[in-house]
């Protein structure tokens, strides 16, 4: 007999979208947004280097990239369910080892379970699961689900600043330990479902034809690392990391330092650039759904390239500064994020199927890990060589020209032919 869950009106699936916008904002927006917000208060009362601290930023990344493919092969054994809910779990150990620290390698260890519990409750895993449920609607299903990043960045940090003086910054980490297994843990628990076959449903809430509940196809893992287009969507993705790591970490000190804004101007504009990639998250999201994945990605990097363009010839060469010359930036790089974000997960999908999604998913943003060591200490060592950010910008734009290249050679539909069922 059915359940309550395959008995809504509303297909189920986008009861798990609505579920994991929650909990990608809470994750995702402390994950990749908070933790600068809290420097001060390390340096204040620990009397921590922004070198010592920053460090342990960097173990976080290489550790949250590194930890996709683990995610995606504890999906494929586990489920998506129980694999969130234990890094959920882990993500509430790290918030009060962050809460009780009191030297610097309780940061260390701090930050290296805070890599392992993001991955497992942000990208991997929600892509995973909104792949199996939609196939038609796969490109808005995630626009929506993404959408609950964006919301993060925009909401936690001034959130937690808030709280830092309100009630300390410990306790502010223990306040969001609450929301773990007051929010988080609950909504995995209740509404997240791996496959729409657990509930004898079919993706997109198709009616299922003689008791059949649907099979997935794909790509065995094998051969998909032995194909050339896994390796171009890797080579996309690092390639656009390096991009986005340099310029998004980069692009508060070069607009007060080097290009003389006003912190606000700049932090404001750093804002508006999430605004507007949550917009176009939306709208490539419905693209997705219509035009080629490859294609789409290729112009989410021309996006991107506009970004530092602008940044090079507008403010740097023609030394313009008035804050109005950022609003061409915030909406055009702000797309750019929101393409790259929505497509990678559509392309993989489309190139390799969902029986092994997980897994390809995992691998593929291990490149995640690459892409930020080599982006953001990059531009500042060229910053610190030169004097200023134009070479580093420079460099930046080549790297999204080469990812949109790279991207129009993948043919979405090239293996279709080797898939298998199950």
């Amino acid at each position: 007999m059915p359940n309550w869950r395959a008995r809504t009106t509303v297909f189920y699936g986008w009861w798990i979208v609505a579920a994991l916008f929650f909990v990608v904002l809470n994750t995702g927006g402390t994950g990749f947004y908070v933790f600068p917000v809290f420097i001060q208060s390390f340096a204040v009362e620990f009397g921590w280097t922004v070198t010592q601290i920053s460090s342990a930023a960097a173990v976080w990344a290489l550790v949250y990239g590194f930890s996709g493919p683990l995610i995606g092969m504890l999906i494929a054994r586990f489920g998506a369910p129980h694999t969130m809910a234990a890094a959920a779990g882990l993500w509430s150990l790290a918030l009060v080892c962050f809460a009780s620290m009191q030297a610097l390698w309780m940061l260390y260890v701090g930050m290296i379970i805070f890599g392992v519990a993001v991955a497992g409750t942000t990208l991997v895993p929600s892509q995973t699961v909104i792949t199996n449920w939609f196939n038609r609607y796969r490109g808005r299903a995630m626009s929506f689900m993404m959408l609950g990043f964006g919301a993060g960045g925009l909401v936690m940090p001034p959130l937690s600043e808030w709280l830092i003086r309100q009630v300390g910054w410990r306790q502010t980490w223990l306040l969001a330990c609450a929301v773990a297994w007051l929010l988080v843990i609950p909504l995995i628990a209740i509404f997240v479902r791996t496959r729409p076959a657990d509930l004898g449903l079919l993706p997109d809430g198709e009616p299922a034809e003689d008791g059949r509940t649907g099979q997935r196809s794909g790509l065995p893992v094998k051969q998909a690392l032995a194909s050339s287009s896994f390796w171009l969507i890797f080579a996309v993705y690092v390639l656009q990391l390096v991009g986005l790591s340099a310029v998004n970490f980069h692009f508060v000190p070069f607009a007060v330092q080097e290009a003389k804004f006003t912190p606000q101007q700049a932090a404001f504009f750093l804002g508006m650039t999430i605004g507007f990639s949550m917009a176009g998250r939306l709208v490539f999201g419905w693209l997705a759904d219509r035009w080629n994945p490859a294609v789409l990605m290729a112009i989410a990097s021309a996006f991107l390239a506009c970004g530092p363009t602008i940044l090079v010839l507008v403010v740097i060469r023609l030394g313009l500064t008035q804050a109005s010359v950022l609003w061409p930036y915030a909406v055009l790089y702000g797309f750019g994020i929101a393409g790259s974000a929505i497509m990678l997960p559509v392309l993989v999908g489309r190139c390799f199927g969902e029986l092994h999604f997980s897994k390809m998913q995992g691998l593929v943003m291990s490149g995640f890990a690459v892409g930020i060591v080599v982006g953001i200490p990059g531009a500042g060592r060229i910053f610190d060589t030169t004097g200023s950010y134009e070479l580093a910008f420079q460099l930046c734009i080549a790297a999204f020209v080469l990812s949109a290249v790279v991207a129009l050679l993948v043919k979405p539909a090239r293996h279709h032919a080797k898939f298998v069922w199950e």
